[in-house]
């Protein structure tokens, strides 16, 4: 789906525990870290801890619930 839109959606493998899951850059030049987690799920405490310190350094950190929140991410203007 993200290809399809123009977007690079890159699967993060690190050894830092609680950094996001995914790296979405958009073809606008945009670039989000994204959390997947099941509806009614929460980020756990050092994921908590991550995304308050990547948004500190400016970066963009969404957490995605659902397959429309994640289209709208790959579809709509930052």
């Amino acid at each position: 789906m993200a290809t399809d839109r123009g977007c690079l959606l890159v699967k993060l493998h690190h050894s830092v525990v609680g950094l996001p899951d995914r790296l979405l850059v958009r073809p606008d030049g945009s670039v989000a870290f994204l959390e997947f987690k099941r509806p009614g799920q929460k980020p756990t405490k050092i994921q908590a801890y991550w995304h308050k310190r990547l948004r500190g350094m400016g970066q963009r950190v969404e957490v995605v619930y659902t397959a429309a929140r994640f289209y709208r991410l790959l579809t709509t203007a930052t």
